[in-house]
């Protein structure tokens, strides 16, 4: 599993106790610079003195900040060459025991299937399928999340397949509703132009551009412990999904039926998370929508 770390040294140990009890034989921990700040270092050394099981131990360890675009997505590159398949945390990204073996059984499960991209321990919006233990989405939160080099090789930090796309019909094909589409331009037109420093919407458009899902639980695995002024984005303290609660699941799974895209639980992802009432939308909460997320 890979560790991203930064400069939060009592975040990153309350979510180094959740990786210790599930001891994983190989750990790979990557951190953004500067390596002078007293903060990167106090991080650092913490979480190697935490790390006290029998494991295989490998670290990038950045001497310069690139802030988050380039230190996150360098290290995934970086941990993907060297494996298959990876879980992955962030130092404000706490666990519940069932993350680890549940994103093992959807990493066993779907490995040979390029339709599934992405395995999620964040479940945000309250809705509980009914035919199996987890779901599919066309959205796929990276609060603990877990995928396959074959799926991360689709991703470029760069946007660079973005210009077409967005001007070819695939866009209206992949959002239907048009504020949607007019929301994922928004973004990603800001992210390409480099105005949003941020590594997970070309993440979410190399997903969107293949047709991708991304698996959802039914309960929420993971909460979220770093919003606050000290975050990169969710500063925001009294934000519905901060500390989200975290359940167990029930054991063995239940596999879907049907390996499509749970719409529903999709419509109200847009509402609930990004903002985005389905049909009821305006042109006047839309934009105030896209400069809530260019000002991030």
């Amino acid at each position: 599993m890979l560790f991203l770390i930064h400069r939060r040294p009592e975040l990153a140990m309350r979510v180094l106790a959740a990786i210790r009890s599930a001891r994983p034989r190989h750990l790979l921990v990557a951190a953004d610079g500067p390596a002078d700040d007293q903060a990167c270092a106090a991080a650092r050394e913490l979480v190697l003195k935490g790390i006290d099981w029998p494991c295989r131990l490998e670290c990038r360890f950045l001497t310069d900040q690139l802030g988050c675009r380039r230190a996150v997505s360098t290290a995934l590159d970086w941990a993907f060459s060297l494996h298959e398949e990876l879980i992955v945390l962030e130092d404000d990204c706490v666990p519940h025991p069932d993350f680890f073996p549940f994103c093992e059984a959807m990493l066993r499960h779907y490995q040979d299937n390029p339709l599934v991209m992405q395995v999620c321990g964040s479940h945000l919006i309250g809705m509980h399928p009914a035919d199996g233990s987890y779901y599919f989405s066309r959205f796929g939160p990276v609060w603990g999340w877990a995928s396959w080099r074959r799926a991360w090789q689709a991703y470029d930090v760069d946007l660079k397949c973005w210009p077409a796309f967005r001007d070819s019909p695939q866009l209206r094909t992949c959002c239907p509703e048009p504020l949607e589409a007019a929301w994922r331009r928004g973004v990603l037109d800001a992210t390409h132009l480099g105005r949003i420093d941020t590594w997970d919407y070309q993440w979410a458009f190399a997903k969107m551009r293949l047709g991708g899902l991304s698996v959802v639980p039914g309960v929420n695995l993971v909460s979220n412990i770093g919003f606050g002024p000290d975050a990169t984005h969710t500063q925001d303290a009294a934000d519905p999904r901060s500390c989200l609660a975290t359940d167990c699941l029930t054991w063995p799974l239940i596999h879907p039926r049907n390996l499509a895209s749970w719409e529903q639980a999709d419509r109200a992802y847009l509402a609930r998370v990004v903002g985005l009432p389905p049909r009821v939308w305006s042109l006047r909460g839309l934009i105030t929508l896209l400069r809530h997320f260019l000002a991030r």
